[in-house]
């Protein structure tokens, strides 16, 4: 029986734990060490839904500045974004909107399709209070149509939710997709 593949990226400012995120939910590793992702890191992950199985086919995004002109070429056939701040950094916060706005004009949507993703606040485990607060950002999810999470890809807190959520999300994508 085949499987249903949905392409998630994983996308923000740099150094706000992205390739964390990712191996939190992938490995149930942490490293305190700092490593820039250059370019675009693929992984893929299989999630058990109500509803069957999927494949999440995970593309970690470098969030430096050079990197502007690659991801574009990633946006393509993205089923769920996963837009990422550090919540003790206020910097990575205002960038957020620009970042939608980025990812927007690098989709070419068809049929009504829309955006579909997640705005995750990360590094809660840093202690209050924190540069950004809970009311923030889910303001800005709301306004930007995303759901909102809170994580620590430190403690692992809500990060295995949050790809659960990007998969169900993908999963109803298409099946409101396919049915119009």
């Amino acid at each position: 029986m085949s499987r249903p593949v949905f392409k998630v990226l994983v996308v923000g400012p740099r150094n706000v734990g992205k390739s964390s995120l990712v191996a939190r939910h992938l490995h149930d590793t942490f490293e305190e060490n700092y490593v820039a992702t250059i370019g675009v890191d693929m992984k893929a992950t299989t999630i058990e839904l109500p509803d069957g199985t999927v494949i999440l086919s995970v593309v970690d995004l470098g969030g430096q500045q050079s990197f502007a002109s690659l991801r574009l070429s990633f946006y393509q056939g993205a089923h769920h974004i996963i837009l990422v701040y550090d919540t003790n950094d206020r910097e990575t916060f205002d960038a957020i909107p620009k970042w939608f706005d980025g990812i927007t004009k690098g989709f070419c949507f068809s049929g009504g399709r829309q955006l579909r993703g997640s705005l995750v606040a990360n590094k809660i485990d840093l202690g209050e209070p924190h540069a950004v607060a809970e009311e923030e950002g889910r303001l800005l999810a709301d306004t930007i149509s995303f759901h909102f999470f809170r994580t620590s890809a430190k403690t692992g807190e809500n990060v295995n939710e949050v790809f659960v959520h990007a998969a169900s999300d993908a999963r109803e994508s298409m099946k409101v997709f396919s049915a119009e």
